[in-house]
């Protein structure tokens, strides 16, 4: 889809801008794009979808030189959040798109209506630095290799796609940005949390082998007012694997939290989700 632009921080930003309605801001983490949600349009009714391609990644260009890690990505993503949508939003995130989303709806509580959480996690795994470590040592070819066989669902991905999203990832860009899992980002995230009062709904597919559901039990510890629903036949890439499924855990949770005397409908929801939690 056509992608509009923006300078964010002097660098080109490109972002899908689709819908309309309520709008619902997705960030999305490595080393996918914006792509990786279009697959959820056609099933999101009245809803306005505002997706960045985070820096050097997707559409979006990145500096030549200099740091591209944790601190780079999210000086992007706030400035971003801060010029293009609307004072208010929902917000749905997934992988490295989690830890930066969750943050800044840390940070600024009073701008969030509600949250989605696709796929990440808030505490550092060994998997995750393995990986990390992987892309260092074989570069993109990695990607090629391992993209393809992600999908848990029996689906295949575009190769044009595979293409793009594995391009930049180079041995030198994966020294760029060794961080964007550090633990000292994830205590940090831990640490703010707690001001997050939003209605919060994880959806998290039962074969994310990136991420497992237990990554978002931990999650939960730190937002008891979150929800959990599972996805059978689905990986880390929940978007790809079973697009109107998630669009519909989506679409239900974002009604509930928006719907006339959703206030106290959002405080109802927050004190249920302290005694229970909705797994299917």
């Amino acid at each position: 889809m056509r992608r509009e632009h923006v300078s964010i921080g002097g660098i080109p930003t490109a972002f899908l801008d689709a819908g309309a309605g309520e709008a619902v801001v997705a960030l999305h983490g490595v080393p996918t794009s914006s792509a990786l949600f279009e697959p959820l349009l056609p099933y999101l009714g009245d809803y306005r979808l505002l997706a960045p391609d985070i820096i050097g990644q997707g559409d979006t260009k990145a500096p030549r030189s200099g740091p591209l890690g944790y601190a780079a990505c999210k000086a992007h993503i706030d400035s971003f959040l801060a010029a293009v949508p609307p004072r208010e939003f929902h917000l749905m995130v997934h992988d490295l798109g989690g830890v930066l989303g969750l943050e800044w709806a840390a940070d600024h509580p009073e701008r969030v209506r509600s949250i989605v959480v696709l796929s990440t996690s808030v505490t550092w795994s060994f998997r995750v630095g393995a990986i990390l470590a992987a892309n260092l040592l074989f570069g993109r070819e990695l990607l090629h290799r391992a993209l393809p066989r992600t999908l848990k669902s029996g689906l295949q991905l575009e190769p044009s796609l595979v293409d793009k999203w594995a391009m930049p990832w180079t041995r030198r860009r994966a020294l760029r940005g060794m961080d964007l899992f550090a633990s000292a980002h994830l205590a940090r995230l831990r640490s703010k949390l707690h001001n997050i009062s939003a209605p919060v709904s994880l959806v998290w597919g039962d074969d994310d082998d990136i991420f497992p559901v237990s990554c978002a039990r931990r999650i939960i510890e730190c937002l008891p007012q979150a929800r959990l629903v599972t996805i059978p036949r689905c990986g880390h890439w929940a978007p790809l694997d079973a697009a109107e499924e998630v669009a519909r855990h989506v679409t239900d949770f974002l009604r509930s939290t928006s719907a006339p005397g959703s206030a106290s409908r959002s405080e109802r929801f927050r004190e249920r989700g302290r005694d229970s939690r909705a797994t299917s």
